[in-house]
């Protein structure tokens, strides 16, 4: 009976994985297929060739696994031995490689612009949530915590010499990507709310043609930065820098589309056809912050690293890069210093976080109450205020002559988040506690009881209140650090915060005041804050509600699927190997996809006013009178949000 069981969880497994998940990606795609209206790029022969390779990749790994492990590629149901040779032993996740290739090649081939632009890019999001939010922790489990490195890691942290190899990878961990992700901005072409960067400051910056010369020579310039790097660890630091500086510099092109406007060139030399000429290989496109200022500077750190005694001459390179760009047009100001900002922000980003941290610490130590009579407040309850008010000024400005509808909606969420974790979390310690999934569900319930009995459409309520939840959540999460709930487990590999003050959960329920835990509370900050601002851009390119809550669903679903793999409040509950919030993030996931699938009409935004300021105020003391206010000496369900 036991063999049969496993034989058909693994059946189960196999069929989800196999063929219930690309049918479905390809249910997705023809369902949003007229919503992206992007072109795609027609490279037949490339198209073919990723999916091969793809196909490869995914079945020459299964045979490895079935051959060398002893099993199959569950990781469910782990194989008998570690495999680490084969295509393993060029990546560690080969089939999720082949996977990308095969989604890219068919979406190239048949030009599908919403497998290519939406799907490819999301899938690629949701393997990585899926590795680092399960798969890697099972596997270290099961196999004792083995590991080995691949062709493709990355060198070592040591003092070795790099070897040839190495260097030669840089061009494929770096530039290779880096070329692909920004000819994608470019190929895609000047958006419909492009904003210029052109300041009145630059109408005083001179054109010089000749100045053409440094800003072509960046390009080889920067090409041989490899050949700059002599070590395994100056090597790894190159390869987080760019890394780091391509993760702010392309998310800041996603969700603000500021362009450079060209100017016309009437006297044709030598060197404005260079320019012309770079133009026609650049665009308008992919301008703040400024690439060609961000390499300059990347190879002024790394060749002043390996020539300290000319570090002259790289500053002299580097400031006759970053000034062409000005001289030839091709940036504006703005561009040129937001590119020396982004630098700087990856240059400092260690000191930058350990600053973060400190900051979120000595919140999360930043207890305060004071006593009225019977009544308690908790300074706490200040964050819930900010979060309500600025959830209802978002919705405010999409709903602003029915207010009372905000309400309904704003109530229902912690009616419902207090009612959740009454059930999930309740206890003598915690009376009223506040689960984010029970918002989710009393909202759901509120908007469709409203839409039922009203003209208001049902996905616009539901649309604005997806676009008011991340500055919700943003702010709410401040008020986790005070109380301590929504915590990680301790850490010795990572920066994290401590928890020290007596009154937080951290100290009261799971023990572990003064260690060092996962800042989960802060990357739940990070997600939201990077989240709302992807919204906002879909709002401006008048996209559906339907699929922008879609997309926040999506989104949402993967940071907390992995937020919640470091998570370590001792009162979560667990379920067929995963914790329950886990499931839920999944199932966000999956609605969120069955959302993107529907039509509807857009955002239809207004300017704000005092009459909503006013609203929000009030709304915000509600916020601040359920989750700050409580009666500390009743035992009343609902009554004490902590001893």
């Amino acid at each position: 009976m036991g063999n049969l069981k496993i034989f058909l969880q693994k059946f189960i497994y196999a069929f989800v994985f196999c063929a219930i998940l690309p049918v479905f990606l390809v249910f997705w795609t023809s369902k949003t297929e007229s919503l992206i209206q992007l072109p795609v790029p027609d490279f037949p022969i490339l198209s073919i060739g990723l999916s091969i390779v793809g196909f490869v990749l995914i079945i020459g790994a299964m045979l490895n696994l079935w051959f060398k492990g002893k099993g199959l590629p569950m990781n469910g149901f782990p194989p008998k031995n570690y495999v680490s040779s084969g295509l393993y032993g060029l990546f560690h996740h080969p089939i999720y490689v082949g996977a990308v290739f095969v989604s890219f090649g068919v979406s190239m081939y048949f030009q599908s612009a919403s497998c290519f632009w939406l799907i490819s890019p999301i899938f690629i999001l949701l393997i990585l949530a899926y590795v680092n939010g399960f798969e890697n922790e099972i596997i270290s489990k099961s196999f004792n915590h083995q590991t080995h490195r691949t062709f493709f890691d990355f060198p070592e942290n040591n003092q070795n010499k790099l070897s040839l190899k190495n260097r030669l990878l840089l061009y494929v961990w770096i530039f290779l990507p880096w070329i692909l992700i920004y000819q994608s901005f470019i190929f895609l072409g000047t958006p419909n709310d492009a904003i210029s960067t052109k300041i009145v400051l630059d109408n005083f910056i001179p054109f010089y043609d000749f100045s053409v010369i440094p800003y072509i020579l960046a390009y080889p310039i920067i090409g041989l930065i490899p050949f700059l790097i002599q070590t395994n660890q100056v090597c790894r630091k190159f390869i987080f820098d760019t890394i780091t500086g391509m993760c702010i510099i392309f998310y800041c092109y996603l969700v603000f589309p500021f362009i450079v406007e060209y100017h016309s060139i009437d006297n044709v030399n030598h060197f404005t056809n260079l320019i012309i000429t770079g133009r026609t290989l650049d665009g308008e496109t992919a301008a703040l912050p400024s690439f060609h200022v961000f390499w300059a500077l990347i190879f002024l750190k790394y060749f002043s690293i390996r020539f300290p005694n000319f570090k002259f001459l790289g500053w002299i390179i580097s400031i006759l890069i970053i000034l062409s760009c000005l001289t030839t047009f091709n940036h504006t100001i703005l561009d040129v210093l937001f590119g020396v900002l982004a630098f700087y922000m990856v240059d400092k980003r260690i000191k930058i976080y350990q600053k973060v941290l400190a900051f979120c610490e000595r919140i999360s130590n930043s207890w305060k109450e004071w006593r009225i009579g019977k009544i308690r407040i908790i300074n706490h309850g200040i964050y819930a205020a900010l979060g309500g008010i600025a959830g209802f000024l978002i919705m405010g400005i999409c709903l602003p002559d029915n207010l009372y509808i905000i309400y309904l909606i704003g109530i229902s969420g912690f009616i419902g988040a207090g009612l959740w974790a009454q059930f999930v979390e309740g206890s003598p310690a915690l009376l009223r506690p506040y689960g984010y999934y029970g918002s989710i569900i009393g909202v759901f319930i509120t908007i469709v009881f409203i839409a039922i009995f009203s003209d208001f459409s049902f996905f616009y309520l539901l649309g604005i209140a997806s676009l008011a939840a991340s500055p919700i959540q943003f702010f709410g999460r401040f008020r986790c650090l005070v109380q301590g709930c929504c915590h990680g487990k301790p850490t010795t590999n990572t920066l994290g915060i401590c928890f020290n003050h007596p009154k937080s959960r951290v100290n009261k329920i799971a023990g572990w005041a003064g260690k060092n835990l996962f800042p989960t509370q802060f990357y739940s900050i990070a997600s939201n804050f990077l989240t709302f601002f992807i919204l906002i851009r879909l709002v401006s390119l008048g996209l559906p509600v339907t699929f922008i809550t879609g997309i926040y669903l999506i989104l949402n679903g993967s940071f907390r699927f992995v937020e919640e793999s470091l998570r370590g409040e001792p009162q979560t509950p667990y379920f067929s190997g995963m914790r329950v919030y886990q499931w839920l993030a999944l199932i966000s996931i999956v609605v969120g996809i069955i959302f993107t699938c529907f039509e509807s009409e857009p955002f239809h935004l207004v300017a704000m006013n005092w009459n909503l300021v006013l609203n929000s105020l009030f709304y915000g003391f509600i916020i601040l009178f359920a989750y700050g206010i409580d009666f500390p000496e009743s035992n009343k369900r609902f009554s004490r949000l902590t001893q």
